[in-house]
C-alpha cells in the first residue's frame, strides 16, 4: 500500500500499515455510503496499482459477515467473477477500517438498465411496448439505457446496444440518432456521430451502436457531455416492414440487450436482460359472391382500396399490391376463386371502390372496412381483432384462426347501364324512351276512340 501511496502522493514516506491508514484518513475525500470512489483521485489510483500490483486477495462472499484482522481494508470485486454476466456488475472500491470483529460489506453499484420502445402512427400516439404498421411505412423505434451509478470509478466505460430485428423488418439505414439527458435536467442533447458506431450485420439482422467510452462522448459542437450516475441515453432509428413481415397475431419482434463495463479497474463486460417490443400488420382477405347464392364466387371484379381513415396516410393514399401506400391508384381483380389477398394493412379505415363488375353483374356502391384490434398495455398482445363495414351489401369479419380480415361483397346478377358516358348507350336509351311514350299515348288515344263509339 505504501508504495502505491507514494505513486500518487510525492511527498508521502510512510513505511507502515499505520502510516498508510493515517494517510488514508487524512486524504479521504469523503465518507460513508454515498460517496463513489472516482478513477482520478487518489484512491481510485491506488485502487487500480492495487489490482495491477497482483496484491493477494482474501475472498469475502457478498452480503456475508466474515471476520477480518484488524486494520484498513480495500474491497474490489474479483477479477473474471462478473465477466460476461447478465445483470451483474462489480462494486466500486470500498475502503474500511476493520477492527477484528465481523464485518458485511455491501455492493456499492446499481445495474444499468435497458428500454425498448415503439411509436404507433395513430394521432397522438405515445412511445410503448407494441404498434401497428403499414406494409413499407417507417416506423420509429426508441432504446433507452442507464448507466451504473458508480460510473465514476471506471477508467473508461465501454457501452453498447444489440438490437435484433426480426425477419420482416428492414433497418432504414443512416437512420441512428443518439441524445443523453445529464443529471438534473430534462433537455436531451443530440451526441456527436463521432462518439459512437452504428452498424448493421446483415447475415443476422443485428444492429449495433457501440460507444467505446461513454465517458468521453461530445454533442454535435463537440463540447463534452456530462455523464454520471444519472445519464439517460437514447437511441431513436427507424425500420419498416418487407415482405417477410408475419401478418396479425404473428407479431413482428424487435429485442435489444444493452453491455456495459460491469467491474472498475477490470476488463470485464456484463449484459442486461433483453427488452422486445413487437409490430403488427394485418391481411386482408376480399371475396366477390353472387348474392343469391354465397357459393357463387365472381372472378374479374377490379377494385381499389384507399387508406380514407387508416393511421397511416389517411385520405390520400392508395394501397399498392404489396400492402404498401402509394399516391396512385392501383387496381387488384379477383381471382378465379374469387378473391383478393392483400397483406401489410395499418388498423383503421378503408374506402373500396368496384372499378369492373364480372360479366353480368352490376358494380357495387362504394363501402368501408375497418380494422379494430384491441391491444393488452402490459404485455403488448393482441387480445382482440375486429372489422366492420358500412354497407349492406358487404360482410365484414375476422378468420379466428388466423385473424386476417374477410370482407365478402355481395353481388346481384344484372347489367348496369350508365345514363350518361357512352354514346350508343345513351342513344339507345333515349330511343326506347321516345317508343315508351309513343306507346303510352296511342293507348291513351284508343282507349278514347273505344268511349266515343260506345
Amino acid at each position: 500500500m505504501n508504495e502505491q501511496i507514494k505513486a500518487v502522493d510525492g511527498t508521502y514516506t510512510g513505511t507502515t500499515a499505520q502510516e498508510a491508514a493515517d494517510w488514508l484518513s487524512a486524504n479521504a475525500s469523503g465518507t460513508g455510503t454515498a460517496t463513489v470512489v472516482s478513477s482520478s483521485d487518489a484512491f481510485g489510483k491506488i485502487a487500480s496499482a492495487l489490482r495491477a500490483a497482483g496484491v493477494s486477495a482474501t475472498p469475502v462472499p457478498l452480503d456475508t459477515a466474515t471476520t477480518l484482522n484488524s486494520g484498513y481494508w480495500l474491497f474490489v470485486t474479483t477479477t473474471g467473477s462478473t465477466s460476461g454476466a447478465t445483470d451483474q456488475v462489480g462494486t466500486a472500491p470500498i475502503y474500511a477500517v476493520v477492527g477484528g470483529s465481523a464485518v458485511t460489506v455491501d455492493q456499492k453499484s446499481d445495474l444499468p438498465t435497458v428500454n425498448k420502445y415503439v411509436q404507433n402512427d395513430a394521432a397522438n400516439s405515445s412511445w410503448k411496448s407494441y404498434a401497428d404498421s403499414q406494409m413499407s411505412q417507417s416506423i420509429n423505434y426508441k432504446l433507452v439505457g442507464t448507466v451504473a451509478d458508480v460510473i465514476s470509478s471506471y477508467d473508461t466505460y465501454h457501452y453498447y446496444f444489440t438490437d435484433v430485428l426480426g425477419s420482416g423488418l428492414t433497418y432504414d439505414d443512416g437512420s441512428v440518432k443518439v441524445t443523453v439527458s445529464e443529471s438534473g435536467s430534462s433537455t436531451e442533447k443530440t451526441v456527436n456521430a463521432a462518439s459512437y458506431t452504428a452498424s448493421l450485420a446483415s447475415d443476422t439482422n443485428t444492429l449495433t451502436v457501440d460507444f467505446p467510452d461513454l465517458k468521453t462522448i461530445t454533442d454535435t459542437s463537440g463540447s463534452a457531455i456530462t455523464v454520471d450516475a444519472n445519464t439517460v441515453v437514447t437511441v431513436y432509428y427507424t425500420a419498416h416492414l418487407n415482405k417477410n413481415a408475419v401478418m396479425a397475431s404473428e407479431h413482428n419482434d424487435n429485442t435489444v440487450t444493452l453491455t456495459y463495463s460491469n467491474n472498475p479497474g477490470v476488463d470485464s463486460e456484463g449484459s442486461t436482460t433483453p427488452a422486445t417490443v413487437r409490430d403488427y400488420s394485418y391481411q386482408l382477405n376480399l371475396t366477390k359472391v353472387d348474392s343469391a347464392n354465397s357459393t357463387t364466387t365472381l372472378a374479374g371484379a377490379s377494385f381499389t382500396i384507399q387508406a380514407t381513415g387508416a393511421d397511416e396516410g389517411a385520405g390520400t393514399q392508395y394501397v399498392q399490391a404489396d400492402g404498401s401506400l402509394g399516391t396512385d391508384a392501383h387496381e387488384f381483380t379477383t381471382d378465379d376463386s374469387g378473391s383478393i389477398v392483400v397483406k401489410g394493412l395499418d388498423a383503421g379505415t378503408y374506402t373500396v371502390v368496384e372499378t369492373k363488375a364480372p360479366d353480368g353483374y352490376n358494380t357495387v356502391k362504394d363501402f368501408t372496412f375497418t380494422i379494430l384490434p384491441v391491444y393488452n398495455d402490459a404485455t403488448g398482445d393482441l387480445t382482440r381483432l375486429t372489422a366492420n363495414t358500412n354497407s349492406s351489401s358487404v360482410v365484414a369479419g375476422v378468420d379466428e384462426s388466423t385473424d386476417a380480415v374477410n370482407v365478402v361483397v355481395m353481388d346481384k346478377a344484372g347489367i348496369s347501364l350508365p345514363l350518361t358516358g357512352q354514346a350508343g348507350i345513351t342513344i339507345a336509351w333515349v330511343a326506347g324512351g321516345a317508343l315508351l311514350v309513343l306507346g303510352v299515348a296511342h293507348l291513351v288515344r284508343s282507349r278514347r276512340r273505344d268511349e266515343r263509339a260506345e
